[in-house]
């Protein structure tokens, strides 16, 4: 009876020891880690690793972009929800910040980012999973000598940059200068004869139905202004850009009557690659303050047209 009291009692005991090293072991954090997938916008598909340390009560941690590897600014968690900001130089607009909202799915880490440069707000998407938890790889991808950063490319001012096909789509406000919605279809450049100026044309869809526009564009080599002559619908529109900038170009636009309306257009045009560009326009109405219009995304369709 004795030594059965004593077998019991030592297996009891061993259980017991198991059973506390298994509670006294470190559990990993929930967010720390190394975190590797994709982040995906209107110009497509990157790899993006980001990086989360666990330092008392509060988190540190960086994220790589375009810019290279970035430091989080402000890092959030709310249950799931993990929110976080950083800052990184833009050739438009100078220091920005970018905003991050993540939700935590187990071993998965998905979210949005948001940063708003020149008066147009980016948006996209980043799916990711955990690679490892250990804090060692954080401090060894701290420790990494940084690579020298590669310029992005500029594109040449010139009217061949836009030769080809574009599909766009638009999100804009009611104006007296037509509908407001959503509209997209496709714009055509392509070089007259001499090669001299542009002749676009833009055959689109809106909420109330099909539509066409259509423009002249000149190019000054030595000024690096364009000039504009468009066909809205029914209104002639006259404009000149200053695309002294590789990265942009900014439109003074004559003032257009309707009616018994003065209107003033403000757009910008920013290049974003050889295959994307935007198109931000702001209105006032009688003098009054300019608000936002619309804004609209370009992506070439090919690669080139013939330059007759």
């Amino acid at each position: 009876m004795r030594r059965s009291f004593i077998v019991l009692a030592t297996i009891l005991a061993v259980h017991l020891f198991a059973v506390a090293g298994v509670s006294g072991r470190a559990q990993p954090d929930r967010l720390q880690g190394r975190w590797e997938g994709t982040a995906k916008s209107f110009q497509g598909e990157r790899p993006t690793t980001v990086i989360f340390k666990k330092e008392a009560d509060a988190y540190t941690g960086t994220i790589t972009t375009m810019q290279g590897q970035v430091p989080f600014k402000k890092i959030k968690v709310d249950g799931d929800n993990v929110t976080a900001n950083a800052e990184v130089d833009s050739p438009q607009a100078g220091r920005v910040t970018i905003n991050y909202k993540f939700v935590l799915h187990g071993e998965t880490l998905t979210g949005e980012g948001a940063v708003e440069v020149g008066g147009q707000t980016y948006n996209f998407t980043l799916d990711l999973k955990r690679v490892s938890t250990s804090p060692a790889l954080t401090e060894q991808e701290e420790r990494r000598s940084t690579r020298p950063l590669v310029p992005q490319p500029q594109q040449k001012q010139s009217l061949d940059y836009f030769v080809g096909q574009w599909a766009f789509k638009w999100v804009g406000r009611e104006s007296a200068l037509g509908p407001g919605g959503r509209r997209e279809g496709m714009t055509t450049f392509k070089l007259a004869p001499g090669g001299k100026t542009l002749e676009s044309h833009t055959d689109g869809k809106s909420e109330e139905g099909s539509y066409q526009e259509s423009a002249v564009i000149g190019f000054d080599e030595t000024t690096k202004m364009l000039s504009f002559a468009e066909r809205r619908r029914d209104l002639q529109v006259a404009s000149k850009g200053d695309w002294t900038s590789p990265i942009s170009i900014r439109f003074t636009v004559d003032p257009i009557k309707v009616k018994r309306q003065t209107l003033q257009i403000r757009r910008t045009i920013s290049i974003i690659s050889a295959y994307s560009f935007t198109v931000t326009e702001e209105l006032s109405e009688d003098g009054g303050p300019f608000v936002r219009l619309g804004q609209a995304i370009f992506s070439k369709a090919n690669l080139a047209m013939p330059k007759n």
